[in-house]
């Protein structure tokens, strides 16, 4: 067959070329879609990573470095986590004034400044890492809609995105990095109704898998402190209660102040994924009451409420038309 003359070769080239730039292009732009579209996971996976985070936080063995965005600062911090049956971790502040805080079986130690040291309950679920929820046995309900988002790169490590969205305004949602292999939260943030960031973390440097040594578990200072505790137990039925729970919040328990009048209280409430305390003590009566305040510590709201001869306050992180619904609605239930 006899060649083809030269300007017909050159428009079957150009056209052949053509095809395949296009091709390319669309081949490109269909891989870019796939490796960033929310489909390589079915939305009802969600809850399954969800579970499989909470379970790699308490049993894998860690250590790293993250920073902290909260209340207009950002702090770095070193964390130390040996998993399994005997739980045990250590964070230290590595910027700012120097702090560690040590958990270990059923108490948190903190150390400041070289401050006395201070014992905190360890409440069911408490982590050092911030940020991080407690998923394990939340249903979710009517209260957060998951979903699966698409894949990123944290601290060297693939991680996959899992959004908890609240469903009404009296809660926040999570947006959470986790990563690719053992679930391990790499990035947390926490986020209001509008998506906009209001606290967040971040792992820059992290080996999973790596058991810290236990001088890596061990206060590095103040070592010979008996702590004090914060909180004692309530010993009685309590005797107040908030009457008007916005949905989904149940009671958790309560405690006692420990430096407080005996007559003060400390009730709990948790709606799986988000805690409120309310703290109800009495009022000085040489103190004329003061107006209703509310207090905003990046997520943490602070509300004051004054009844007259007691005061309210509500604390959590959550936005302050709960705060303000629950501290407005407590109740005696048996004359204190």
């Amino acid at each position: 067959m006899a060649p083809l003359p030269a300007s017909q070769s050159n428009t079957r080239k150009r056209r052949h070329n053509g095809f395949w730039r296009r091709s390319g292009i669309f081949f490109t732009a269909l891989l870019a879609l796939l490796q960033a579209s929310p489909l390589l996971a079915e939305p009802g996976d969600a809850q399954d990573l969800l579970t499989r985070m909470s379970k790699a936080v308490r049993e894998l063995d860690y250590q790293g470095s993250f920073v902290y965005e909260h209340d207009g600062r950002i702090d770095a911090l070193r964390i130390f986590h040996a998993g399994g049956a005997n739980e045990r971790e250590r964070l230290l502040s590595l910027s700012g004034p120097r702090s560690e805080i040590v958990r270990s079986g059923s108490s948190i130690t903190c150390l400041r400044n070289g401050a006395p040291a201070v014992l905190l309950p360890n409440r069911i679920g408490a982590r050092l890492l911030p940020l991080i929820p407690d998923t394990r046995g939340h249903s979710f309900g009517n209260l957060y809609l998951l979903d699966v988002g698409g894949e990123d790169r944290v601290a060297g490590y693939r991680a996959r995105i899992v959004d908890v969205a609240p469903r009404d305004n009296y809660r926040y949602g999570y947006r959470l990095w986790l990563e690719e292999a053992t679930h391990l939260p790499l990035r947390s943030a926490i986020v209001d109704s509008a998506k906009r960031t209001l606290e967040q973390f971040m792992f820059v440097a992290l080996d999973v898998g790596a058991a810290p040594k236990e001088s890596d578990l061990t206060p590095g200072s103040a070592t010979d402190v008996t702590a004090s505790p914060a909180e004692a137990p309530l010993g009685r039925a309590p005797l107040w209660r908030v009457a008007e729970l916005p949905p989904g919040f149940v009671f958790a328990g309560a405690q006692r102040p420990a430096q407080e009048p005996n007559q003060a209280e400390h009730l709990m409430y948790t709606d799986g994924l988000a805690d409120v305390s309310v703290y109800v003590e009495p009022r000085d009566g040489n103190t004329p009451s003061a107006a209703d305040r509310m207090l905003k510590r990046g997520v943490l709201g602070i509300y004051s409420h004054d009844t007259g001869a007691w005061k309210i306050t509500v604390l959590g992180d959550v936005p302050r038309v709960t705060l303000e619904r629950m501290a407005r609605s407590v109740q005696a239930v048996a004359a204190p």
